[in-house]
């Protein structure tokens, strides 16, 4: 964990990549805003041929595992942005959100044309509360 001022501090969440460039997790307060959760694996891996339902569970399985480093949870979550690159996937990839969340806090969609790696298809950011 990295303290900058009083109330601010990045978290280290174990299990994601520990060599990136910026940190998961910053906490203010009693807030907690998570950087892009994508579908990656504990090696930084995101395979091939994956579904972007397959990505969103994996996402909000990363999301879970940097919200808890953080003192949060997905039923704390107040806010939640997912960035799709295939609009035809929306109907699957709410079915997979609702299942992680199921308090459906407010939820913002967004359309992009691509992501960081061409084969990742979801990234979610996540606004939560600490428990």
């Amino acid at each position: 964990m990295t303290t900058v001022g009083e109330d601010v501090k990045y978290v280290t969440v174990p299990g994601l990549q520990a060599d990136a460039a910026w940190h998961w997790v910053a906490e203010a307060g009693n807030l907690v805003f998570t950087s892009g959760a994508v579908p990656h694996d504990e090696s930084g891996d995101i395979g091939e041929d994956l579904s972007a339902g397959a990505q969103a569970d994996r996402a909000f399985a990363n999301l879970e595992r940097a919200l808890q480093a953080a003192g949060s949870s997905m039923d704390r979550i107040v806010k939640i942005t997912g960035y799709l690159t295939d609009p035809e996937s929306l109907p699957e990839i709410r079915t997979i959100r609702d299942k992680w969340i199921p308090n459906r806090p407010p939820s913002t969609f967004v359309y992009v044309a691509g992501l960081v790696d061409p084969r990742m298809l979801i990234e979610f950011e996540a606004i939560a509360v600490k428990s």
